[in-house]
């Protein structure tokens, strides 16, 4: 009963932080990795369109210093979708381009139940799983939806592949450039042979956004992103 109790709380709080959630929410973060650093700028709209409400999710990440010689250019990543209070994101695309390179793109098929990855003239296609997400609206999520107490069973793609992950969930004060932030972490489990690692906070006073991520690049890279501003202000295009 206790935990049921809990569980609830969890719930109606979280859906109280996506009740006064301003259409616009601007990001600003810090990168820093092994062989460099960098910055990223994220902004997340939220609009009602027809009813059904929609997000549109965008990432610039920019290298500086010596790790610029070697990334020239941007990362740039764009999901959008849908949203059901309690449930969540529902991305209907992704796409990631970097540098001067063609983007590559993923479709979410839904009715069909299938993914679509399509990047250099090519399309494979495989089975989507219940509940999928894209990396970059994966991060968000749970401004719309509840978040267990302790682990969490997912499905996570990118530009590439399809990963069901495993993670736990603890709590951590973090130190930023904001002050120190409550957050709830959650950290990605890692099989045997496998170099991904991915480990999130977020923070319950800021709307569960994600204040700080740590993931790997396919090549192995570690990349650190800690939050150093958030912007709240309404759509620049709100919708009647």
């Amino acid at each position: 009963m206790l935990l049921l109790t809990i569980v609830l709380l969890s719930w109606i709080s979280n859906l109280s932080y996506a009740a006064d959630l301003p259409e616009r929410v601007d990001i600003d973060y810090a990168l820093s990795g092994i062989i460099g650093q960098g910055k990223a700028h994220e902004t997340l709209l939220v609009q009602n369109k027809n009813g059904e409400q929609h997000y549109t999710l965008s990432s610039e990440i920019s290298a500086s210093g010596f790790l610029k010689l070697i990334k020239r250019g941007s990362i740039l990543r764009h999901s959008e979708g849908t949203i059901t209070l309690g449930e969540g994101m529902k991305p209907l695309h992704f796409s990631d381009q970097r540098g001067e390179k063609p983007a590559r793109s993923v479709e979410f098929d839904w009715n069909r139940q299938r993914i679509i990855y399509r990047r250099k003239g090519r399309e494979m296609t495989e089975n989507l799983p219940k509940d999928t997400l894209d990396e970059l609206s994966f991060a968000y999520h749970f401004m719309f939806a509840p978040l267990p107490e302790q682990t969490l069973d997912a499905h996570e793609t990118d530009y590439r592949i399809l990963r069901s992950i495993h993670y736990t969930i603890t709590h951590e004060t973090l130190d930023t450039p904001m002050g120190k932030l409550a957050t709830i972490v959650l950290t990605a489990q890692r099989t045997p042979g496998d170099s991904f690692k991915k480990k999130i906070w977020l923070a319950p006073d800021h709307h569960m956004l994600p204040v700080r991520i740590i993931s790997t690049e396919k090549n192995g890279m570690e990349v650190d992103q800690i939050v150093t501003r958030i912007d709240y202000r309404p759509s620049e295009n709100p919708t009647p």
